[in-house]
């Protein structure tokens, strides 16, 4: 019999009753609720709700990084369209915890920004790096490709994420490859 990762029970959770009421309407009670823990059990694990939010957001980009780095392995330098269809897969498996990471990421009044601020900043960095790679493969000199800056990468990183969002809110009827085609657009 596998055992239970209550931790995880817990964030799953979290994810699923902040997608019903945003972070700041999640209560201790409902998460424990929707987990099936009890209520103990979520404090033996996480020290509060923050905690909790912590963690979820921690995974969240640790799990985008990790995908990230994939999408690039065995791809030319550069693979800008291999990473942006990488990340919206990746939104696309858990759009719930998508939406609460697009809410937060660029809140600063959460115990837990300095935290975050650290996740994020690893990923905005694989989306900067993939655009100077994408410079010197049309020619740019290296030094000409130092001047894109971690703002290209949020840069990018926003657009993939608004327009997942507003896939996933109000045009689930097109297919997700043309709203990657829109994005890339905005870079021609």
């Amino acid at each position: 019999m596998a055992r239970v990762n209550t931790r995880q029970l817990i964030t799953d959770a979290a994810v699923r009753v902040a997608a019903r009421h945003g972070i700041s309407g999640a209560s201790m009670d409902e998460i424990a609720v929707e987990a099936g823990v009890a209520k103990g059990s979520l404090y033996y694990n996480f020290a509060s709700k923050d905690a909790i939010f912590e963690r979820v957001m921690r995974d969240g980009f640790e799990r985008l990084g990790t995908v990230l780095s994939e999408a690039r392995q065995g791809e030319a330098p550069g693979a800008v369209r291999a990473v942006a269809w990488a990340t919206l897969r990746a939104l696309r498996t858990n759009p719930d915890l998508a939406r609460i990471m697009a809410a937060e990421v660029f809140r600063t009044d959460r115990p837990w920004h300095e935290a975050l601020e650290l996740a994020r900043g690893s990923v905005v960095v694989q989306y900067r790096d993939v655009l100077r790679e994408a410079r010197v493969a049309r020619g740019a000199t290296a030094a000409d490709a130092e001047q894109i800056t971690e703002t290209a990468g949020a840069a990018l990183f926003g657009a993939l994420a608004g327009a997942f969002l507003d896939w996933l809110l109000f045009r689930q009827d097109q297919p997700l490859e043309l709203v990657l085609d829109q994005v890339l657009a905005l870079g021609e």
